[in-house]
Formats: structure tokens, sequence, C-alpha cells
């Protein structure tokens, strides 16, 4: 019931149309790493049945053919005793619940650690040991050059799905600073696993105020409910999911994702009433 007129018209040029025309976008390729294609932790494993290596031409487009600002590789980097690993939950430096430690641990069993510090985790095979065959991208994976590197999930006692932060959210990573520094608003999304680094990644940026989108085609995942799980969370927070397609005129700056202009529209609406 709002008049169009020069204030409005300000607020949405400002909040709508400036962010399409001064774009700058981020490429994030997450946890491309031998373990999670052929290892101990291999997508293709998982009910989902996905294959990482289906993913693979779709991820090398996305670095070669297309134009982006900033590029990332993310890597789990693990120490070899890591709060993860189902083979160590028992270790002496760190105590269960009373309710896990009565019971027997399979992997991929959920988990609360009380010490030294209280933390609910999923126990996964030991995977992407620092500096091991298992933690290195995969040999097909195409290398830009003057891309960035992050490396997570070094701190033994805490996990960290996301590139952002770990799964505490005690420390953060270089990257949002990285993305601030060179100017960046739009982050698109690709790698392994869909439903758990992939999504925690995309998840952040889009806390973080980040035009966020996934490529669809260059990630694979390992649990099919899982994947539906992000995919609702996905559309909840404004996260386009795109194909291949999309992606290219992104990154031509000639056309973008719907949610991306719904979610800008809605911001301009909270402001012109005075919401956050």
């Amino acid at each position: 019931n709002k008049t169009w007129n020069e204030d409005t018209q300000e607020l949405f040029t400002r909040v709508v149309l400036k962010p399409f025309k001064t774009l700058r976008t981020a490429l994030l390729v997450v946890d491309f790493q031998n373990d999670f294609v052929s290892g101990s932790l291999s997508i293709k494993e998982g009910d989902a049945e996905q294959d990482p290596l289906e993913a693979l031409p779709h991820v090398n487009n996305l670095l070669q053919n297309l134009n982006w600002n900033v590029i990332v590789y993310s890597q789990d980097w693990h120490p070899s005793n890591h709060i993860s690993f189902f083979e160590h939950a028992r270790n002496p430096d760190r105590e269960l619940a009373p309710e896990d430690k009565s019971r027997k641990l399979r992997p991929f069993d959920i988990v609360r650690f009380v010490k030294p510090v209280s933390t609910i985790q999923v126990l996964y095979p030991s995977h992407c040991i620092q500096g091991g065959w298992g933690s290195q991208l995969h040999l097909g994976l195409q290398r830009v050059e003057g891309a960035h590197y992050i490396k997570k999930g070094a701190d033994v006692y805490v996990d960290a799905y996301s590139a952002f932060s770990d799964n505490c959210g005690i420390k953060q990573s270089e990257l949002e600073m990285l993305l601030r520094k060179n100017d960046i608003n739009a982050v698109i999304g690709c790698g392994l696993a869909y439903d758990i680094c992939v999504m925690h990644t995309l998840k952040d940026a889009s806390k973080h105020g980040f035009l966020t989108c996934i490529v669809k085609s260059g990630s694979k995942g390992l649990s099919s409910l899982k994947m539906d799980e992000a995919n609702k969370m996905f559309q909840k927070r404004g996260v386009a999911i795109i194909d291949d397609e999309m992606a290219q005129l992104i990154s031509r700056r000639e056309a973008f994702p719907i949610e991306w202009i719904r979610l800008l529209v809605y911001q301009a609406h909270n402001e012109l009433h005075g919401k956050k």
C-alpha cells in the first residue's frame, strides 16, 4: 500500500539493483579431496549412491572456462587423532558422555563429548589426515593460478564442516576476511559433500550476507535424506540451486537467480518498514 516515489526508487536502486551492477563473485570448491572421492570416506559409498567423479567435469568447467573474481579451494586438514575419527572416540584425552560410554559405537554414530570441549559429533572413519594422500585435492581437479586455499578441521578437539568456522563457532577461518577484502558480494559453491561441508559452508555464506548459490551438477552427497534437508535449508535462506547454464550467466553478469532477487527485494521491504 506504499506509493512508489523518489525515496522508494532510491531504496530499490541501492538495495536491489546496485548489488547486481557491482557484482563480484567468488567460486568456492569445497573439499574435493582424495578420501571423499575414492578413499576412506568415499561419497559413492553413501546411500545416495552419487559418484564424485561425475561432478568433476562440471567443477573443472567452472574453474577453467568461467570468470570469477576470487577462487577458493577448501580442504579438510585433520590431525591423526581428530575428534571426528571413530577409531579415536575413546582416547584418554577426551571423554564421552555417560550414555555414549556404555554403548557399542559404530562409524557414523552421533555422540556427545563432554571433555575437553563439549560438542556433538558424528563419528567418521579416519580421513583427510594432514599431509597424507587422502587430504590432497584430487589429481583430476584443475588448479587455478592465484587461487586461495583454506584448510579446516585442524583442531584436534573441534570439527569444522564449514570453510568459514569450526562447528562450535569458536574459531573463524580467514575466508570471510578474504572475501570482504576482495569486495565479494556473491558466492558460488560446489564440491563434497553436498549435505555436509558444502551445505554448512554455503549456509554460513548466506548468514554473512553474501548472495549464495550451489552448483548442483558440481556437488555430490552422502545421504539422500540429508541432501533433501539441505535443499530445504537452501530454500529457506534464499540460497539458489543452479545448473551449469545459470553459473555461466552469472559469471558473465547476464542473469541472476530469482532467489537472489527475492532476497534483495525482501531486504528493501524490511528497510522500508523499519525492520531488521
